[in-house]
C-alpha cells in the first residue's frame, strides 16, 4: 500500500513541475507560429534552390553567390 501512495506522490509532483514549466514560457509557442514563410529561388548558375532573402540578383537572374553571378554574366 505504502507504494502506490509513493507512486501516486511522484506521479503529482511531475505533473506539477510540467505544468509549470508550461506556464512559465508562454512565448515559445507564439514564436514558432510567427514566423513567415520565405520565397525560394533558383540559381541560374547551379539550379540551387536558396531563400530569396539570401540571394544574389544580376542582370540575368538570381544566383547563390557572386561568384556564380560572374561565372554566368561574365
Amino acid at each position: 500500500m505504502k507504494y502506490l501512495v509513493l507512486i501516486g506522490v511522484i506521479s503529482v509532483v511531475l505533473w506539477w513541475l510540467r505544468v509549470q514549466r508550461n506556464t512559465s514560457n508562454p512565448g515559445n509557442d507564439s514564436t514558432v507560429t510567427g514566423k513567415q514563410p520565405q520565397n525560394m529561388v533558383r540559381c541560374a548558375y547551379c539550379d540551387l534552390h536558396l531563400p530569396q532573402s539570401d540571394a544574389v540578383t544580376g542582370a540575368l537572374g538570381q544566383y547563390c553567390s557572386s561568384a556564380h553571378r560572374q561565372a554566368k554574366e561574365g
